[in-house]
């Protein structure tokens, strides 16, 4: 401007807007960014990346109240500055519904550069639209997983495993990065998605389990005393309405709107709840999150007395539906219609959506309650995707109900499903119909779906054969397919048939893949054949993708040979990775070989952490050398930093030293900082020391908070006192909520009442809806 006015011109205004114009196309060029891939950090809107609006008290308020940093919120803004500084890197949020963990995500990414955008893949579906589109992400994204099940344990394994396999993909990929997943999860879905696999079966979840295991950030269901002091003098009303009334510390479910919701659920007039009780068992049974329109008009009906039912309108579910989707205090109602996207099939069948935390609450109150006649038909009739019939049917069968599993299993076999086949032929085989099973294993294409497994089957032959080339052949066709633990076997026979180049490349091209556990196999094979030096090779390139583990366990396969020497330098390298366990096992193994100075160091760098879980590391070690005094001291320390796993230990060890009241105080610690074990725990010390009054009591408070072996017990008491009625009926209360020794103890009571008949009917048949012995399968 200054020059334009130098230079004699006089249109300076006409200057300025062009200069303007031109910075704003030069800066919307330097930043385009792929727009299917989100929207900057800074434009995001909380509500629409899931963020729970509060409640709202007396005059209108910000849809969001002031944030308080929690412990989480420090982890997780740690994996957030790693994230800045160029690393990709991902956090999962893990607690209970409306814990405040999309919350922490929101306020956590605000600590971002300007450059990163949001993508919260959602449509059509969230798995679908992550497939689509995750292997093209580009660098400087937030890829958003709220509720990460959905994308990861999906009905089909496969879609779950594929997306989990991508996601690693994408944070080893430094050309991509940095990127930062973030994702929030349920701990009921993150022990399904993380847990060991079933013995004797494939490993439907191994790319999530390699995926998550380190990720993850606890998010507790209640807030601490301190915290909730520092929300006493705030100036939002609703945190301090929060304060006085959240019961239990449970602030932020409170601002959530949950009380009011639960009591719109409780309070509910008979037809309403009749739709939601509906809706919540067929959540809680398996369903997907989008519940179909004819599956709960055709359910609600069996949850109404006939009475009730006959004072119904002809509109009646319009009735239903105005009660159960008015919002609640700011907050989405009930039961809410799920409304399609502008790019959505609007001509789709309805369907509705049941609010989370209700989902939750009301699957654990109904958790023993076995669902009426009609809750099974209308699933027989409504459902038509076979996994979703297959998922249902195994929670009857759990249930003990073999004819309504075995009627699922049939239309999940009609509609392809060859897992389906199998499990509907163990039926059949159980009540004696060995030709029907015997028809239904020869009509199946293979034992498992996927032709991966059947290809390693082959393998496997194969192998015993002794045909290793022949075996190695069938094994990378099966890995090309997916089987992720033919990789395994690839590698291993590679490495034993001399070829140790060929093994190293098809681990590492698993590795690329995702199946990190093809290095560890590598690493332990050439361990065992003698290579230590290649072994500590590969396990270098196993830890330099996130598996610090196995210097571990390469050190314990050496002390175990005696060299002592080789074990330490392996331990050292594990410390250095982050492997506590291995720092205290290093420190363990220097004590024992006298070089107790040294030991001290290390086991005194493990305590100056303070990290909770590396203290309980070391004082189940101390526990184990004898050293009692240590290891309670460390297992305090630890349960003062929260660690409600500390506090179950040291009541433990108390126990096993016949101090019962301190064990008792100790659990009673633990159950008031959330975990409901501490009942059973409780239940089994009055137990111990005679007080059967006293056991009963706890047990009764564990079957209350959810657990089913507490049922067991009950039943237990009840036949030691002479009473086999009661203990039938606790019994049974333990099969409806799908543990199967509660249909083992039915089974075994009326044998012993002298109803042999019946307990065979039992044993092959099931029982029928109201748990009498059932007659046939159909």
């Amino acid at each position: 401007m200054v020059l334009a006015q130098a230079a004699g011109r006089r249109d300076t205004a006409a200057i300025a807007a062009d200069i303007g114009a031109f910075w704003t196309r030069a800066g919307a060029a330097g930043t385009s960014t792929d727009s299917r891939f989100g929207q900057p950090v800074r434009h995001c809107d909380p509500l629409a990346l899931e963020v729970h609006p509060a409640i709202q008290v007396g005059r209108p308020l910000p849809p969001l109240p002031p944030y308080v940093e929690r412990r989480h919120d420090r982890e997780l803004a740690k994996v957030v500055s790693e994230a800045c500084s160029g690393r990709s890197r991902i956090a999962m949020l893990v607690g209970a519904s409306s814990t405040g963990k999309t919350r922490a995500c929101w306020e956590a990414i605000q600590h971002l550069p300007a450059q990163w955008r949001v993508w919260h893949p959602f449509d059509p579906t969230r798995p679908d639209a992550a497939d689509q589109h995750l292997e093209q992400v580009p660098a400087h994204t937030v890829v958003w997983f709220n509720e990460a099940q959905h994308y990861l344990l999906t009905a089909d394994p496969r879609l779950g495993e594929r997306l989990a396999a991508r996601l690693r993909t994408l944070l080893h990929d430094q050309a991509r990065g940095p990127v930062l997943v973030l994702g929030t999860i349920w701990p009921h879905y993150w022990d399904a998605l993380t847990g060991p696999p079933p013995a004797n079966d494939l490993d439907l979840r191994a790319q999530a389990r390699d995926l998550l295991i380190g990720a993850d950030i606890a998010v507790p269901d209640a807030w601490s005393t301190i915290e909730v002091r520092q929300l006493a003098a705030a100036s939002d009303a609703r945190l301090r309405e929060a304060v006085e009334n959240a019961e239990a510390g449970r602030i932020t479910q409170y601002l959530a709107g949950v009380p009011e919701l639960m009591q719109r659920y409780r309070n509910a007039p008979p037809l309403a709840r009749a739709v939601l009780t509906a809706a919540i068992d067929a959540r809680r049974l398996g369903h997907p999150l989008s519940l179909p329109h004819e599956l709960l008009t055709r359910a609600a009906p069996s949850y109404l007395a006939d009475v009730e039912w006959g004072q119904v309108s002809e509109d009646w579910w319009q009735d239903a539906l105005s009660y159960t989707a008015k919002p609640c205090h700011g907050i989405a109602g009930p039961l809410i219609p799920i409304r399609p996207r502008p790019t959505e099939d609007a001509t789709l069948p309805a369907s509705y959506r049941l609010a989370d935390f209700l989902q939750q609450r009301g699957a654990a109150e109904r958790a023993a309650i076995f669902p009426p006649a009609g809750f099974w038909d209308a699933v027989a009739a409504a459902v038509s995707d076979p996994v979703t019939l297959r998922t249902i049917g195994d929670h009857a069968e759990h249930r003990g109900r073999y004819r309504r599993a075995a009627a699922l299993y049939r239309l999940a076999v009609a509609g392809g499903d060859d897992q389906a086949r199998w499990t509907l032929a163990a039926i059949r085989e159980r009540a004696g119909d060995q030709s029907g099973a015997t028809a239904l294993r020869q009509g199946g294409t293979s034992a498992f779906v996927d032709e991966g497994a059947e290809l390693s089957a082959r393998a496997e032959l194969r192998e015993r054969a002794g045909d290793l080339p022949g075996a190695i052949d069938l094994y990378q066709r099966a890995a090309n397919r997916g089987d992720a633990q033919s990789w395994d076997r690839v590698v291993s026979l590679l490495e034993q048939t001399t070829d140790p180049d060929g093994a190293l490349e098809a681990a590492l091209r698993a590795a690329d893949q995702g199946h990190a556990s093809a290095l560890r196999v590598l690493a332990i094979t050439r361990d065992r054949m003698g290579n230590p030096h290649g072994s500590e090779q590969v396990a270098q390139l196993a830890a330099d993708r996130g598996d610090a583990t196995i210097f571990g366990s390469l050190a314990a396969t050496r002390e175990r040979l005696g060299d002592l020497q080789g074990a330490r330098e392996l331990y050292q390298r594990g410390a250095d990775h982050g492997d506590t366990h291995a720092l205290c096992s290093l420190a363990e193994l220097l004590k024992r070989n006298g070089l107790r100075d040294m030991a001290e160091q290390l086991y005194q760098q493990v305590i100056d952490s303070g990290t909770p879980s590396a203290l309980v590391t070391l004082a189940a070690l101390r526990e184990q050398m004898g050293d009692k005094t240590a290891a309670r001291q460390l297992y305090q320390r630890a349960a003062d930093g929260g660690s409600t796993a500390a506090l179950l230990s040291l009541a433990a060890a108390h126990e096993r030293d016949g101090d019962l009241d301190e064990a008792e105080k100790r659990y009673q610690q633990a159950i008031q900082q959330g975990d409901v074990t501490g009942w059973w725990s409780l239940a089994g010390l009055r137990h111990q020391s005679g007080d059967l009054v006293g056991a009963d009591q706890m047990y009764r408070r564990a079957a209350d908070h959810g657990i089913s072996a507490a049922l067991i017990s009950l039943a237990e008491l009840a036949e030691e006192r002479g009473d086999r009625v009661e203990a039938a009926e606790w019994a049974l209360l333990a099969t409806d909520h799908g543990d199967s020794d509660g249909l083992d103890m039915l089974i075994q009571l009326r044998r012993r009442m002298g109803d042999r008949a019946g307990a065979n009917k039992m044993e092959r048949f099931g029982l029928d809806d109201d748990g009498s012995p059932a007659a046939s399968l159909e």
